[in-house]
């Protein structure tokens, strides 16, 4: 045979062969089975969108097909959506499959729909497949501990690491568990082992993060999050965290970018529209934040964030009956959350229902570090109230310049029999902090340290056992319990805590570290922002005080007269004389009758050389409402001097520098010599 026929027949064999590969391959992708088989292989990578289209193709091609009905519910499930996999399952059923072999995935869909019965009578169903028994071992978890059976969700999971000790996942749902147990140092310990099991675990690494961002503070978790998304940039419960750590952190484009990231992955997110709208509201666009708030469906409508946002705009669009009503449930199942109970008794008062609002203001009243906006407010209703006595006594309190040491807040006794189990915390803080108010101070320091020791790795026991031993005058073992939960969970309840009882032992040095360490991780924090730049003026880093004032003032806007008093003193120590007498009269306006705001008007007029007597009487002003100030008495003795009454000035000088621990004694034994 010649050569070029024998070319002729293999060329054409080959072709024939392609024809049929051809045929074969159409034949695959007309009938479904080959968009089954990627979709299973994606399934078996965890890649589960990819999965998702692939047997939806599957499924066109062959709707009666059972196998891809009951994987495409797997897909669905993974990807949270309850119904859509509860559909495919009962429709895989319907086509003859077997309801043993979808009971753990069904379980799944039926506890993402809220369905946590259901979802346990088919993971507990005596049909349920081995090789399914981990997965719904986890659902179990999920479901009873939803249901508020801890010590069952706890069992399910230790049958999860009797099956299997070394499976990622179980190690996730353990550190979830005792998240929502309050035991941070034992997740912490569960989310090291999951990444140490498999460093390459999106829901793994997102934990981590997690608790990163609690033990450590926001900046610190970043890069955990960085981490988990480089594994999978398509997690949708990853993205939701990371981007709400960027909006804690300040970082709002960075925000802004990975919701809508989110949305081009799952378009009814709620909690990607949530954020929108909180940020919508924070930059004063009211009607945008209801537009977005809307979007998300009523979905998140029992979360405390949107009642607070919902009581928020309800309040802007002037209707307090309906924020009344938002925020009255938010404030029974949290009595200690101030912003919603400021809100409520706001409400109220626009309302006029001025006996719900004193009602409402009494338990902040009744702290000994009570904001004036708090004191001021309930001055106001006490005035509608008709007891001019007792408003006064709050406008004083309002006024004074210098607040007290932070105080517990406590909660009435619900009743006199104390809690059943000394180690729950959830029952027992609220008793010990009632101990506390009522002065039952021993008895409550010993129910602290009973919880303390049966939790050691909840950080609130240590702040409620630091929070007893300071109010029974040991400092510097305050110091130590406080240490020991920041070490676990550095939040603004720790911080706060830890900088105040070092203060308070004599180590200023260290409790300015522990600010600025805060601040780092939490740089959109206002009341640290207001500590740190207190500890700026102190170093006379007026740069660095007016940068954290000023960071502060973008938060809170220009109604806050002492934060005006304090931007008025870092602009005149920096010769900025005209924006330093625009906010000290602004602060003087907002509050008249407060002895900082006067002190300083007339601080920044004697020094920016205003001619009158307006400087001397303002001083004059301040020291009368506060006389055991030394700062006002110092700056009332300057202004004597200025004005040629050395008598006078040597008097104000004197009490000034009579005060020991006042701290700018020298500079008022100074001045005397001067005259």
């Amino acid at each position: 045979m010649r050569r070029s026929r024998l070319f002729l027949i293999v060329g054409l064999i080959a072709a024939a062969m392609a024809l049929a590969g051809l045929w074969q391959w159409r034949a695959h992708e007309k009938d479904g089975s080959a968009a089954l088989a990627r979709g299973l292989s994606a399934l078996d990578r965890d890649d589960v969108r990819t999965a998702r289209v692939e047997l939806m193709n599957a499924i066109k091609g062959n709707p009666r097909s059972a196998i891809a009905r009951a994987a495409q519910a797997r897909a669905l499930a993974e990807l949270g959506d309850g119904a859509g996999a509860q559909a495919e399952v009962e429709r895989a059923r319907s086509l003859g499959q077997a309801p043993d072999a979808t009971r753990a995935v069904m379980a799944q869909a039926l506890f993402l729909q809220g369905d946590f019965a259901g979802a346990l009578a088919e993971a507990r169903a005596a049909d349920l497949p081995e090789d399914q028994a981990l997965a719904a071992a986890h659902v179990v978890a999920r479901a009873t501990l939803a249901l508020g059976d801890v010590r069952a969700a706890g069992r399910a999971l230790e049958q999860a690491l009797a099956m299997d000790a070394r499976d990622s996942e179980t190690w996730v749902e353990v550190g979830r568990l005792r998240m929502a147990t309050g035991d941070q140092a034992g997740a912490i310990a569960a989310a090291d082992q999951a990444v140490a099991l498999n460093a390459k675990s999106a829901p793994a690494l997102g934990l981590r993060a997690e608790l990163t961002r609690t033990q450590y503070g926001l900046v610190a978790a970043l890069p955990w999050f960085d981490r988990a998304m480089s594994v999978d940039p398509d997690s949708v419960p990853v993205l939701e965290q990371y981007a709400a750590t960027l909006a804690d952190a300040g970082q709002a484009s960075r925000m802004l970018a990975m919701t809508r990231r989110i949305l081009a992955l799952d378009p009814s997110n709620a909690r990607a529209w949530m954020m929108q709208a909180v940020m919508a509201a924070r930059a004063g666009q009211d009607d945008l934040a209801r537009k977005l708030l809307e979007r998300t469906g009523g979905r998140l409508d029992g979360e405390p964030a949107t009642q607070l946002l919902r009581g928020v705009l309800h309040l802007q669009d002037g209707n307090p009956l309906l924020a009344v009503q938002t925020l009255a449930p938010l404030v029974d199942a949290q009595p200690w959350n101030r912003p919603a109970r400021t809100l409520l008794a706001r409400a109220y008062t626009d309302n006029g229902d001025q006996m719900s609002a004193a009602a409402t203001l009494a338990p902040m009243v009744e702290q000994q570090d009570a904001d004036p906006y708090v004191l001021t407010l309930a001055a106001r209703v006490q005035e509608a109230l008709g007891d001019r006595a007792m408003a006064d006594d709050m406008l004083a309190r309002a006024a004074w310049p210098v607040r007290p040491a932070a105080s517990v807040f406590a909660t009435a006794l619900s009743n006199g029999a104390p809690p059943a189990d000394p180690g729950t915390a959830r029952d027992n803080i609220p008793y010990i902090r009632a101990l506390l108010t009522m002065g039952r101070k021993e008895e409550a320091l010993d129910r602290a340290r009973l919880l303390n020791r049966a939790n050691p790795g909840a950080p609130a026991a240590w702040l409620i056992l630091g929070d007893l031993l300071q109010a029974n005058g040991q400092g510097q073992a305050a110091v130590r319990a406080y240490e020991a939960g920041a070490n676990i969970r550095f939040d603004r309840d720790a911080a706060l805590r830890l900088v105040s009882a070092l203060q308070a032992t004599g180590n200023g040095a260290r409790a300015e570290q522990v600010a600025q360490l805060f601040l780092r991780q939490h740089p959109m924090d206002r009341d640290m922002l207001r500590v740190g730049a207190g500890y700026a003026v102190g170093r006379q880093d007026w740069r660095g005080a007016e940068r954290l004032l000023q960071a502060l003032r973008a938060q809170i806007g220009d109604n806050d007269a002492l934060l005006m008093t304090d931007l008025a003193r870092v602009s005149l120590e920096q010769q900025k004389e005209s924006a330093a007498l625009a906010y000290a009269r602004h602060g003087y306006a907002l509050m008249p009758g407060n002895p900082a705001t006067a002190d300083m008007l007339g601080w920044v007029l004697l020094r920016t050389d205003a001619k009158g007597p307006a400087a001397v009487d303002l001083l004059e002003k301040a020291v009368a409402l506060a006389p055991s100030v030394p700062a006002l008495q110092m700056h009332l003795g300057q202004a004597y001097a200025a004005a040629g009454r050395k008598g006078d000035a040597r008097l104000a000088l004197n009490r000034a520098a009579s005060v020991r621990d006042f701290g700018n004694r020298q500079e008022a034994l100074e001045a005397l010599k001067a005259l």
